[in-house]
């Protein structure tokens, strides 16, 4: 009998969404799979709806917004399954998507997460069924690298090992969240799936992905009702905490502290383009890193003494990329589907 798949959807006042993607999802061609949704506090009758059209999804119902990271590790509380596969509430499934994730799953015991290759779906759009994610690279100046983001699609076929899977959909195992731990709860939102694909490398487990699978995703859609500042924060506060618990000593000289001072250049030019709710925001972040460097600090000391299994120039070289300056200014100006390498 094929292994039992708990699949975790968290939900934010986007009833709009749950009924494209739980209706791809309730159509697909695995078997042994039960669905999770957490509703992080919705005032927009979702509980509802899902309770009366869609009764085998069990509803876990929190009374504030635990985040994208407070919200799945809620619902990793009642998974039952060997595999957990998270799963943003605005994607499209297809038919045939999971029964080939778990298939590689069940054949290659190295590796721990595994995504498939994310196509947009917004219709009318110059981004419609453009590369949304087929994974992210670390940079040298502590940035991903969204590998071909909003490019057409070049249909890769073989797998391929990545620094980072993407949170709209991946497939982890449960018995390794079991023992590396889930997501940051302090995280609340962005950056916490690549917080948990680097211990997932820390322990000596791959990520990867499986670009012939594919499944859509409307993308941003929560994000669009969180103020900028709010983005701005939480992400770079979440990118400092990861890098100062995972990097060994030296990667923490090589990449962190250049982060830190492009984060410091980052505040200045937001301050000087008349944006200084971004500023503060960035400030913010650094401060919190160190309100918590206590924490921080012991957190660090269990991953690097416990967890950590390889070393950093075993997977990080592997998995690193180089850009120039043109990579930046489009990411920073949120119009990255404009990048050409």
């Amino acid at each position: 009998m094929s292994p039992l798949v708990s699949i975790i959807i968290v939900n934010w006042n986007s009833k709009e969404n749950l009924q494209e993607c739980l209706s791809a999802l309730l159509k697909i061609s695995y078997e042994n799979y039960e669905v999770i949704l957490v509703d992080n506090g919705s005032e927009d009758d979702s509980v509802k709806f899902v309770k009366s059209k869609y009764p085998t999804v069990k509803v876990i119902e929190s009374d504030k917004n635990l985040g994208f990271a407070g919200g799945n590790n809620l619902g990793f509380e009642k998974a039952r399954g060997k595999y957990i596969l998270f799963l943003n509430n605005d994607t499209i499934v297809t038919k045939d998507f999971l029964r080939k994730l778990v298939d590689f799953m069940e054949k290659r015991n190295d590796v721990g997460i595994i995504q498939p290759k994310i196509l947009f779906h917004r219709p009318g759009t110059s981004l419609h069924h453009k590369i949304n994610s087929i994974g992210s690279f670390l940079l040298r100046s502590g940035f991903l690298y969204h590998l071909d983001y909003g490019q057409k699609d070049k249909e890769r076929k073989e797998p391929y090992r990545i620094f980072s899977a993407y949170g709209a959909c991946f497939l982890a195992r449960k018995s390794l969240l079991d023992k590396i731990g889930l997501f940051d709860d302090r995280y609340f939102a962005y950056f916490e799936e690549t917080d948990l694909c680097h211990r997932v490398w820390l322990s000596g487990l791959k990520v990867m992905i499986l670009p012939d699978i594919l499944i859509y995703h409307k993308g941003a859609k929560t994000a669009e009702k969180l103020p900028s500042a709010f983005i701005q924060f939480h992400s770079f506060k979440n990118r400092l905490y990861t890098y100062l618990k995972n990097f060994e000593g030296l990667n923490l000289i090589k990449i962190f502290i250049p982060h830190l001072i492009i984060c410091e250049i980052s505040s200045i030019l937001y301050l000087i383009l008349g944006k200084p709710s971004y500023t503060f925001a960035i400030q913010k972040a650094i401060l919190w890193n160190l309100f918590n460097l206590k924490k921080l600090l012991k957190e660090r000391k269990i991953i690097q003494k416990d967890l950590r299994k390889v070393k950093d120039k075993d997977f990080i070289p592997e998995l690193s990329k180089t850009v120039g300056l043109k990579y930046y200014y489009y990411l920073s100006s949120g119009s990255l589907e404009k990048y050409r390498e």
